[in-house]
């Protein structure tokens, strides 16, 4: 996330801007995590199952796909505005990108509408133009939130992300009071929910300037590479109940939104871990452009260290009170029972491993190493792929799927930032 790294670094006001930001991802995370819940409650466990395909989708591909936008466009104004030139030109090339992005995965689901709705959806054929909503509602959401970081709006930035959390869980719980049972309706919320945060909280006015040409070409291809970096470790998060439905026999459909519920729970620490990214992680660019060797290794060891602890911790947790937690907050018809205690365990230390995976991958873009990212997460992907074709029970193949994938994933990024910080460490000394 972008604004926390633009806060940190400055003075009082951006202090509280950062306050801003990190209350406001609090609030949405935990709301996202109620919408969840409620919708389960509401729609029992056989109605929640296309639902939960449609939110495992939008978290995959949607983040993956726009989540780029934002760090672009975050970095480029404010990159701009520190040397008094306006943002226009890189915005308008961006939001090419990014609407050319959108546009083609809209064609890919309108033409794969019929799989879609028989191999994913259960038959709910409305889930299709949602799903091609949501993304759009993501898609404006994340370019608004890159024009706010890049513009110091730190507040207003905050302010949307608790706006949306609040419309997702006000929206479900509305519909659950209301007896409502169609799950077209709760993922309307998901496609409502960003867009009217956006018209609430953003004020348009001076978050673009005019400016001079800028390199458009090279601005699309910082994008491209993002995109590909972010598809690929957002997949390689989020697809375990994908998997799940696409090997689940037909009488095993509920499988996919009991999986779900645990993968919420099991996945807590994952949430609290975008704390330990907001306030460790942006200080590494700083240290390494400094020259403060020793300080990067010593921030980057610290940060590794609280990670390691809370994957540990949260699946211990996970391994002690998932099975009673995954039913006390979705209903007894998503006991862990039908997933399997190990796999809850497997999909929580999935989780842990994923941090570390984040980690390594911060700090290797910290030391310029944006193609080493993109393999590191590609190879991953590949190996969860190939976990996921081996025979096996449909839960338990999935869970480990997801494990061998952040695993590789983890190793795949720590052997060349290792690499490099021998090299930054030998360059230092031979410089002395």
């Amino acid at each position: 996330m972008t604004a926390p790294a633009e806060a940190s670094s400055r003075g009082l006001g951006d202090r509280w801007g950062f306050l801003s930001v990190a209350v406001g991802l609090g609030v949405y995370g935990l709301a996202s995590y109620a919408y969840l819940t409620v919708s389960g409650r509401a729609l029992g466990v056989a109605l929640f199952a296309p639902l939960s395909v449609l939110w495992t989708l939008l978290n995959a591909v949607g983040i993956g796909l726009f989540l780029p936008l934002e760090q672009e466009l975050g970095r480029t104004t404010a990159s701009l505005r520190a040397r008094r030139r306006g943002n226009g030109p890189a915005v308008r090339a961006v939001l090419a990108t990014g609407g050319a992005l959108l546009a083609g995965v809209a064609v890919v689901c309108l033409v794969a509408w019929p799989a879609l709705e028989a191999r994913l959806f259960h038959g709910h054929a409305v889930l299709v133009p949602l799903l091609v909503g949501g993304l759009a509602g993501m898609a404006v959401a994340y370019a608004a939130r890159g024009l706010l970081a890049g513009n110091s709006r730190y507040p207003a930035y905050g302010a949307q992300l608790a706006v949306d959390g609040v419309l997702r869980v006000g929206g479900a719980g509305l519909l659950a009071v209301l007896g409502v049972r169609e799950v077209g309706a709760y993922a309307l919320v998901l496609v409502l929910a960003p867009l009217l945060s956006v018209l609430v909280t953003t004020r348009r006015a001076g978050l673009v300037a005019p400016g001079e040409a800028t390199d458009a070409v090279g601005l699309r291809r910082a994008v491209v590479a993002l995109v590909l970096a972010s598809l690929a470790s957002q997949l390689l998060a989020n697809v375990g109940p994908i998997i799940v439905q696409l090997r689940a026999a037909p009488h095993e459909q509920v499988l996919t939104a009991q999986f779900t519920a645990a993968l919420t729970v099991a996945r807590v620490p994952v949430f609290m871990f975008a704390a330990v990214q907001a306030v460790l992680l942006p200080g590494l660019a700083a240290l390494r452009g400094a020259g403060d060797l020793a300080g990067f290794r010593r921030r980057l060891g610290l940060v590794t260290a609280v990670t390691a602890g809370l994957a540990a911790a949260g699946t211990l947790a996970v391994w002690a009170w998932g099975d009673a937690l995954v039913p006390l907050l979705f209903g007894d018809a998503f006991s862990v029972a039908s997933v399997g205690r190990g796999a809850v365990t497997l999909i929580a230390l999935s989780g842990g491993l994923f941090m570390l995976a984040q980690v390594a991958a911060q700090a290797l873009l910290a030391l310029s190493g944006d193609r080493a990212v993109g393999t590191g997460w590609g190879v991953g992907l590949v190996a969860l792929v190939l976990t996921a074709v081996v025979p096996g029970p449909v839960t338990t193949v999935a869970a480990v799927a997801l494990v061998v994938g952040s695993a590789v994933a983890l190793l795949a990024l720590a052997v060349p930032l290792l690499a490099r910080l021998r090299v930054a460490a030998a360059t230092e000394v031979d410089h002395v």
